[in-house]
């Protein structure tokens, strides 16, 4: 009987456990409770049940790599043409620079508005984990012993 409650509270918990929150790092990156970074494929598989969430989270991936693209672009031709008015003589700065200096300020609000989607992403799905988790809930579980025998002592 003893064993049966045991498995059953154990396996109650790890239900409880399953559900965990998201965190939203710098740079796009995603972590669960236990700081373990998430790939992009495995917030997707959390987000499968919730298609609104992640229309919106492939929306805010796209943007970021969008963002990434005009940043790293724009640096890339200004660096070119660095490096050729170095070596030759002519005029600098030239139609490339003046291209990549706007293609990285173009990138900066694209960037934001990414960060921001995946911000609001995040914040979602962890709403609807914190309505979900309000049946059984549990701190902690620990056996305790006394003169008399042995006990689960649940913190609620």
């Amino acid at each position: 009987m003893k064993f049966k409650i045991i498995v059953s509270l154990f396996l109650l918990s790890s239900v409880s456990a399953f559900s965990q929150e998201l965190k939203y790092k710098t740079g796009g990156r995603i972590f669960d409770s236990n700081d373990k970074k998430l790939s992009s494929k495995e917030v997707r598989e959390l987000l499968a049940k919730q298609p609104e969430i992640l229309e919106s989270y492939n929306d805010g991936r796209s943007e970021k790599i969008f963002g990434n693209a005009l940043m790293y672009g724009g640096i890339a031709l200004a660096a070119t043409d660095l490096i050729v008015a170095a070596t030759k003589e002519g005029e600098y700065p030239t139609a490339l620079t003046v291209a990549g200096v706007a293609s990285i300020f173009l990138s900066v609000p694209i960037k934001y508005s990414s960060t921001k989607k995946l911000k609001t992403v995040v914040k979602d799905y962890n709403a609807g984990v914190s309505k979900k988790d309000t049946g059984f809930n549990f701190e902690s579980m620990s056996i305790v012993s006394n003169g008399k025998g042995l006990g689960l002592r649940m913190t609620f």
